[in-house]
């Protein structure tokens, strides 16, 4: 099923559903293509705040280093999402961001047919994603933006305070999901996770990343090839204890982000993530249409 195809049955089926503000799908259509400029890409701090309307973002920064999976795991969302036409309870609407979830599928793609690692998140790309759903049993509307960085941005968070400065929404947005990468922890490269992981743990703590109202999720990716190694459990438990030392966990999940067929695990994960989009905002709807969360605002969101 192509992505004009989903759109266009959601709009046509739901005009006349509002969303709990009184607001219905064919509003937002109608407002986005007379109102706002579109960007097929991904987004960056300068042009993030256009997709903010009076649908107010839930905001997930995906922190891990490289070839843990984070990117992977954007694009079979976004797999997940094109071939279904929803998650769960929650369907598809929208994206303003679609040029930059292909650009991820595809290299997605070629990972998955020739088993090997692509780089497909360099330095200088952008980075921000968004997705629009439909709650179908209220007819609410919401809008989760993930933050996909480089690991090398990350790793140069963990080097310099003046680098993890300019990250606005590592500091403000309400949740953070660890990626790990539970093969490494398996295995002799366990010490290169920890070695990577704890300045970085402590930068972050340093800049303001963690606080009691941030939800603080954990991933293990890759389980596939690390749930029958006698030392992925301790090694987990090191790591875990490395985190909860520094800020308290949510959750932690354990996944295989490559495999979307047949794969119960990362299909759930993807309707707890768009549950806790559903989550009641501290923001009146009237204030969400004014929100430059990017540079002042998004620790209201």
């Amino acid at each position: 099923m192509s992505e004009n195809r989903i759109v266009g049955e959601i709009i046509d089926s739901s005009t006349a559903k509002p969303d709990n503000s009184g607001k219905s799908i064919a509003d937002y259509k109608e407002e986005k293509s007379s109102e706002r400029h579109y960007y097929g890409d991904a987004l960056n701090d300068d042009n993030v705040n256009d997709v903010i309307d009076d649908v107010v973002p839930h905001v997930v920064v995906i922190v891990g280093f490289p070839k843990y999976g984070k990117s992977t795991f954007v694009a079979s969302l976004y797999h997940a999402v094109l071939t279904i036409g929803k998650i769960g309870k929650f369907r598809f609407v929208d994206s303003d961001t679609i040029t930059g979830f292909e650009r991820r599928s595809q290299i997605r793609k070629l990972e998955h047919e020739t088993k090997k690692r692509i780089d497909r998140t360099p330095v200088y790309a952008d980075y921000f994603l968004s997705l629009l759903f439909e709650n179908e049993e209220n007819g609410q509307l919401i809008k989760i933006v993930l933050s996909d960085r480089s690991g090398e941005k990350y790793r140069e968070y963990a080097k310099f305070e003046k680098v993890i400065e300019e990250d606005k929404s590592l500091r403000y947005a309400k949740h953070i999901l660890f990626f790990l990468d539970a093969k490494k922890i398996a295995s002799d490269g366990f010490f290169d996770v920890q070695t990577d992981l704890r300045p970085l743990m402590i930068r972050m703590n340093k800049y303001g990343a963690f606080g009691d109202d941030k939800r603080i999720d954990v991933v293990f990716n890759k389980i596939d090839q690390a749930k029958d190694n006698p030392d992925y459990a301790t090694n987990k438990s090191e790591i875990l204890s490395l985190i909860k030392n520094v800020t308290p966990v949510n959750k932690e999940f354990e996944l295989c982000s490559l495999k979307v067929t047949d794969n119960d695990k990362l299909n759930q994960f993807f309707v707890y993530l768009l549950d806790c989009c559903a989550e009641p905002k501290h923001n009146s709807e009237e204030d969400a249409a004014h929100i430059d969360w990017v540079n002042t605002e998004l620790s209201n969101i």
